[in-house]
């Protein structure tokens, strides 16, 4: 029945993820197809998601996925406030998860009865799912075929902009006129490192220097939880401070010029908004689309902080029923209620679900697949590229040049192979990794959107880098040596 469904439009790849389970990726797939629809009007019409233990790879239909992307662009671009009404909403949804999660217990839970539990995951899980109605909009929007920077684009053309122009007003535009998250964090740092000073060891710092820092700590600590696991400690952040350290500049130099960039893009924008005439209602279209990049990362704290809080309940729950967490994790919202309020459960079928499994959703069907039902539809799904490729193109996140050796960089381990000038690669970068985005000479990722994290970052830091290449993490390898042209969206190999 399943494949009768999705035959009628082709599979495209839409997310790769590594560290994540069913637990917390049913949240967003189950919204799409079932609610995302709520404040957008056109929801999803299928998702299929396969798993390898903790690694996620997750499918759109590609005609369904253009045309939900097409019909947000359509009320951003005809609907007065719409844009704005998506950012203010985003706020609203991810601060009402992070207070929720404030709720959870973390010690004690033995105490909890298992209806009590059940409670608390329930909870979690439909606020979630709420909050992605109105979370998952600009990246629909924008991700997977590039809908509302298409439209834009499009619309700089129409006013008389040229086509050598595009790429440089595009970026100009867009740029966000606030700090992110990510930024605000950085810069805090920085502030202790400049009370510092040096730093070398850990437990040669007076007791002030920690102190600052277990205050930082203990604001950010979560932020490495992606997704099944991570905690940053006191030695994290020292480390990052004595890389920091090493450079020429000091950490006030660094935060000065952070500013003083922030400053003068903020100003390029206003100008070039008033050089262009543009219209009150296209002001206020573009001034929503670098906002999304900072409600993008606010949101995104909002969400790990809610996955680092449940992991203490997912745990719980599996000490009582004497099962691993994975096999918790790769069980469905009603099979975890079953299990907790009427003891009902299968061990053979969790386990196996841990090792490989497909997750099928449309509107009347939601499907686990497991064994040979699961390996039959693996086929369909496959993405066919030429390995022999010399030339790489993308999306253009950061204008610049930049030249040197391959590191794929994944999560936060990867970052001890990352040297300064290196090409960071990744599938996607996360708030894990930014230190390393730090040390870059240029950054490419697979997945793109103007409003993913890599886009974000990369502007805020000023470093070239290009998205949405869709296969360079299977193309490239560390060491090969590479130019990313990130003015024009280009990679070239130059040494394999």
């Amino acid at each position: 029945m399943v494949k009768s469904v999705h035959r009628k439009d082709t599979w495209l790849l839409a997310e790769d993820i590594p560290n994540c389970d069913l637990y917390f990726s049913q949240i967003w797939l189950n919204c799409f197809v079932r609610q995302f629809g709520k404040n957008t009007g056109r929801a999803y019409s299928k998702i299929l998601c396969r798993y390898e233990g903790y690694h996620l790879w997750f499918y759109f239909g590609e005609k369904d996925s253009y045309e939900v992307g097409e019909n947000i662009v359509e009320r951003i671009v005809k609907e007065k406030d719409y844009a704005r009404e998506i950012n203010g909403n985003i706020i609203l949804e991810a601060d009402k998860l992070r207070k929720f999660c404030k709720t959870i217990p973390q010690k004690n839970l033995d105490k909890l009865s298992n209806k009590k539990l059940w409670k608390i995951y329930d909870k979690q899980d439909k606020i979630h799912k709420e909050y992605y109605t109105w979370c998952w909009i600009p990246v629909a929007a924008d991700m997977f075929h590039n809908n509302l920077t298409d439209r834009v684009r499009e619309h700089l053309w129409k006013i008389g902009v040229s086509e050598n122009k595009l790429t440089e007003y595009f970026i100009t535009l867009t740029q966000p006129t606030k700090k992110s998250l990510i930024f605000i964090e950085q810069q805090e740092l920085l502030k202790i490192g400049e009370e510092i000073k040096k730093i070398e060891r850990l437990k040669d710092l007076p007791a002030s220097a920690i102190k600052l820092l277990e205050q930082h700590r203990k604001k950010y600590y979560y932020t490495k939880f992606l997704w099944v696991a991570g905690e940053y400690t006191l030695k994290d952040y020292m480390e990052q401070l004595r890389e920091i350290m090493k450079g020429n500049e000091s950490c006030a130099q660094i935060i000065a010029k952070q500013n003083k960039s922030l400053a003068l893009a903020i100003a390029k924008k206003k100008k070039l908004m008033k050089e262009l005439k543009l219209d009150e209602h296209w002001r206020n279209i573009f001034t929503a689309f670098g906002d999304f990049m900072v409600t993008k990362i606010y949101r995104r704290y909002a969400q790990i902080f809610a996955m680092y809080q449940m992991d203490t309940i997912l745990k719980e729950i599996a000490r009582r029923f004497c099962l691993t967490v994975k096999q918790v994790r790769f069980m469905l919202p009603a099979e975890v209620k079953t299990m907790l309020l009427f003891r009902k459960y299968d061990v053979e079928i969790s386990l196996e679900r841990t090792r490989q499994c497909v997750y099928y959703v449309d509107k009347k069907t939601e499907k686990l697949l497991i064994g040979n039902d699961a390996k039959k539809m693996l086929p369909e799904i496959k993405t066919k590229f030429d390995k022999e490729v010399k030339e790489l193109k993308g999306e253009v996140a950061c204008p610049g040049y930049g030249k040197g050796k391959v590191k794929i960089i994944i999560r936060a381990e990867d970052m001890k192979k990352m040297r300064d000038g290196d090409i960071l690669v990744s599938i996607a970068t996360d708030p894990d990794i930014v230190p390393a985005m730090k040390r870059a000479a240029a950054i490419v990722t697979e997945q793109g959107g103007v409003t993913s994290h890599a886009a974000i970052v990369s502007r805020e830091l000023n470093i070239p880098c290009v998205i949405g290449t869709k296969i360079v993490t299977r193309v490239l390898k560390d060491g090969d040596v590479v130019e990313v042209d990130a003015t024009r969206g280009v990679i070239r190999i130059i040494k394999q």
